[in-house]
């Protein structure tokens, strides 16, 4: 039964945070970890059931054979899974020359790509909250795409997950270096600029998530108050220049100034629907009715639009962004990877960690921010 849920479900809930197909392994590495050591519980299924581990290899490993079992202990399919045939037959097609040059240079082409993005992404001033707002989904896919890549190359180049008197798998993790063109150094660079593009990204939002409902009340009621000023404009009570008296306008405006202020916060669906509605409506009476013509009316329309546009943005900040992050942040599976990594880096991520003990950091990929930081600092 637990390895039939294993084999069939998403029992971490974590495809949702890997929404793309070519994710879908990381999605669930987790859980395929738990599949592998749950199979030496029922060993006949490594060794005679062809059909389950080709279904289990197909769905888990179709482009990976090195896994994270526990905070960094690795285990290479190749070599445990040696003596089941049924196992071993099953991994064959992972393993085919051509699936791993594939593999290696499509992450080789991921680490050449994200590089240039993610060091834009950290230059002085990028980073602000209307860029965060307008491109939550691309900032989210970027740290996917780093995250998934570091993954791959850190632990199927890992020195720890390879025999050295294997023949098959020096031959193999020869062919991953040589076809990714790995370099540690890069590597290593990349994994320092996204563990610093996440934290920032993630304090960010937090501090815009902390004054979600504060924003959203405050522009309802700046488009609220511009509408209601608007509906006075066209009583011929307030003056403006050249604008006649309209009782349908004043109605209409009225109506509106009515609709934003019952917009309510708790209800975030239904009001981002609503507010959409709204700025239509806006575009549609100021060109139906010539608006246009008048600078001041066309001025109080727009601040209206623009702080209704507002709190669509503001609506959209979700806790979900952050557990998202959270999830693709994971950097347990490569605890022992860099702690065997150079002295260099050893040293910086010691630095890092001492740092963390005293409270400065609550979640491992912070302590690789630290040590980016300690980095840049060291570099003349």
């Amino acid at each position: 039964m637990v390895i039939g849920r294993l084999r069939s479900d998403d029992i971490y809930n974590q495809v949702s945070a890997y929404p793309l197909p070519e994710h879908r392994s990381t999605a669930l590495a987790t859980q395929a970890a738990m599949l592998c050591v749950c199979l030496y519980f029922t060993p006949s299924i490594l060794h005679t059931q062809q059909a389950k581990m080709r279904e289990i290899v197909d769905k888990y490993f179709p482009d990976n054979w090195v896994i994270s079992i526990y905070m960094g202990i690795t285990v290479n399919l190749v070599e445990a899974w040696e003596p089941y045939k049924a196992a071993k037959t099953a991994l064959n097609y992972t393993l085919d020359t051509a699936n791993i040059r594939e593999q290696a240079g499509r992450y080789a082409a991921s680490v050449e790509s994200l590089r240039p993005r993610v060091q834009q992404s950290l230059k002085e001033g990028f980073l602000r909250e209307e860029i965060i707002l307008d491109n939550i989904p691309k900032l989210l896919n970027c740290l996917r795409d780093c995250n998934v890549a570091i993954r791959w190359l850190m632990l199927h180049t890992a020195e720890s997950a390879y025999d050295p008197n294997n023949k098959r798998l020096r031959q193999i993790k020869d062919q991953v270096i040589n076809d990714s063109k790995y370099n540690p150094k890069i590597l290593f660079q990349l994994l320092l600029d996204t563990a610093q593009f996440e934290f920032i990204l993630k304090e960010m939002f937090k501090q815009m998530l902390a004054e979600k409902q504060l924003k959203w009340e405050s522009y309802k009621k700046e488009g609220s108050e511009r509408m209601m000023e608007l509906a006075e404009v066209f009583s011929g009570v307030k003056p403006l220049t050249r604008v006649e008296k309209n009782e349908n306008l004043q109605a209409w405006f009225r109506e509106i100034s009515k609709q934003i202020e019952s917009l309510n916060y708790e209800d975030s669906t239904a009001a981002g629907r609503k507010t959409v509605q709204l700025i239509q409506a806006l575009v549609e009476v100021q060109e139906f009715h010539q608006l246009e013509s008048n600078l001041q009316v066309s001025q109080f329309l727009a601040d209206t639009r623009k702080f209704l546009h507002q709190m669509i943005r503001t609506i959209n900040i979700k806790e979900e962004v952050l557990i998202t992050m959270q999830i693709v942040g994971d950097l347990s599976y490569a605890w022992q990877i860099i702690d065997r990594s150079a002295e260099r880096v050893s040293v910086l991520l010691w630095g890092a960690g001492g740092l963390c003990q005293k409270g400065t950091a609550d979640h491992p990929r912070e302590y690789v921010h630290l040590a980016g930081q300690n980095h840049q600092t060291a570099d003349p």
